[in-house]
């Protein structure tokens, strides 16, 4: 009873055995006894020989592995170059270039567009506007009416504007001592030139008293003009420099003493024969 037992386990667990292996065969030898796979060893399929050794390696190995030979003669992969590395400063100054390139666009775009929409004969009549633009032109202007420091009856200071050459302006006997005349004009003026014309009669022009020196003042600017005459009786410009005078004031400074002339002794009075004013009107 036991045996049959036994018998039932053994059956369960059968050793299990390998085939036979085949039998080994012995390798052929050459015509010196030697064996044929000790004098050359053939690779085998998808292997690859060393060139150097002779050993046979895989075919996807680049090296040997007994002597460590390069067994491909194909070049290597080259590694790409490194990324540059750039610095925060040329960083920013590419943003730079960058922005300095869109502006510049777009400026050119709006010119383009822009200049398209224009009208050319607006352009043209601009052109032609400015360009015939004239200067205005100096030219006498006419004082309204004058005021004098004093004068003599019959050479009232009114004589220097009413373009008569027979008439003139004499001082009371002040020898032209702090002497002044204020002309008046009824709009304003811009001043370039005031001349000054002294007696034309020669005997007259020596016996009397002479403007030298003197002050001009405008009501438009703050600064008193200092000029000089000459002792002749031709008529004498000065320069001036106003912008929208409507009121100035010439005193007496300094002048020329007055002489005998026919045998006649000199006069008391400073004389003045005329006064005129060039520029332009507002």
């Amino acid at each position: 009873m036991t045996d049959d037992r036994d018998n039932q386990f053994d059956d369960l667990f059968e050793p299990f055995e390998l085939p036979d292996a085949p039998p080994e065969t012995e390798p052929p030898r050459t015509s010196g006894g030697r064996n044929t796979a000790e004098t050359a060893e053939q690779p085998a399929i998808g292997a690859v020989m060393c060139p150097s050794c002779g050993a046979s390696n895989p075919d996807f190995n680049r090296h040997c592995e007994q002597c460590g030979a390069r067994l491909s003669q194909d070049p290597l992969p080259i590694a790409p170059p490194p990324m540059s590395r750039t610095s925060p400063g040329g960083r920013a100054l590419g943003v730079l270039a960058a922005v300095v390139l869109v502006v510049a666009l777009g400026a050119l775009m709006f010119n383009i567009f822009r200049g398209g929409s224009e009208d050319p004969t607006a352009a043209s009549t601009s052109s032609t506007t400015s360009s015939s633009t004239i200067p205005p032109v100096v030219t006498e202007v006419f004082a309204s009416s004058v005021e004098a420091s004093s004068e003599l009856q019959g050479w009232e200071a009114t004589n220097l504007i009413d373009g008569d050459p027979s008439t003139s302006w004499n001082d009371e006997g002040l020898r032209g001592k702090d002497a002044w005349l204020r002309f008046r004009f009824p709009r304003p003026v811009t001043l370039k030139e005031i001349a000054f014309q002294n007696l034309e009669d020669e005997v007259r022009f020596k016996r009397n008293y002479k403007i030298q020196g003197f002050s001009i003042t405008v009501d438009d600017l703050p600064v008193e003009i200092n000029l000089r005459l000459d002792n002749t009786n031709q008529e004498q410009r000065v320069q001036v420099a106003s912008l929208e005078t409507t009121d100035l004031l010439v005193r007496v400074l300094s002048t020329f003493t007055a002489e005998s002339a026919d045998d006649q002794p000199p006069f008391d009075e400073l004389a003045l024969q005329g006064v005129r004013f060039f520029g332009t009107e507002r």
